[in-house]
């Protein structure tokens, strides 16, 4: 085992105990009933409109490419 696995390994485990640690505490009622919440029930975007967009999105890149 080199140092570069026991430096590496050592930051991942004490970042997942910072991890679970943080996570066992919740965030207060102020924070969580507020008036000005986010509506996640109605979407912005329909998922026809996202993939026409990414279709478009690949599409121009494709021609960029065969121009270059």
């Amino acid at each position: 085992m080199d140092a570069n696995t026991l430096i590496f390994g050592s930051i991942s485990l004490i970042s997942l105990a910072i991890f679970f640690y943080l996570g066992r505490f919740r965030a207060s009622s102020k924070q969580r009933n507020r008036e000005d919440r986010i509506d996640w029930s109605s979407r912005k975007f329909s998922l026809w409109k996202i993939f026409l967009y990414s279709l478009v999105a690949v599409g121009g890149i494709v021609l960029l490419t065969q121009f270059v």
